[in-house]
């Protein structure tokens, strides 16, 4: 006998779907996230409903709820699951945005070429690359 899920299709079945608003779907998905999220955890954990239960001071049938993915958890209880679980489930830090700037700028000066010229032509002792300084008067 094979394990692999059969294709199955039905008109019902595809009017009722096709009628699923999409935001309400998408909050669904990440219910179920999460249920997938706080399994794993507890997989990870070794331990079975009744302990998450014991840890959060709740009955096993709600463990039982929030796994079904259908539940609307409160932030509090999000938290606490954090710390039992040892996992993170919200993000609340604020992301550091960066933000790339880019200058353009024009610079000219009028120079004496020729004082420039012989200044850039002399010979430099001792330096490794040839350096020159403009002043302020607009001369090398």
């Amino acid at each position: 006998m094979s394990k692999k899920a059969r294709e199955y299709s039905s008109p019902i079945l595809e009017s009722i779907l096709s009628e699923i608003d999409p935001k309400e779907q998408i909050k669904c998905d990440k219910r179920m996230m999460l249920a997938v999220k706080i399994e794993d955890a507890m997989l990870a954990k070794g331990w079975k409903k009744g302990d998450l239960a014991r840890e959060m001071n709740k009955q096993p049938s709600v463990i039982t709820r929030w796994l079904s993915g259908t539940n609307n958890f409160e932030s509090d209880t999000l938290f606490e699951l954090e710390d039992k679980l040892g996992i993170k489930l919200v993000n609340v830090e604020e992301k550091q945005r960066e933000q790339v700037l880019h200058f353009h700028y024009n610079l000219t000066q009028k120079v004496n070429t020729v004082e420039c010229l012989d200044i850039m032509n002399e010979p430099k002792h001792n330096y490794p690359y040839a350096a020159w300084e403009v002043n302020n008067q607009g001369s090398c």
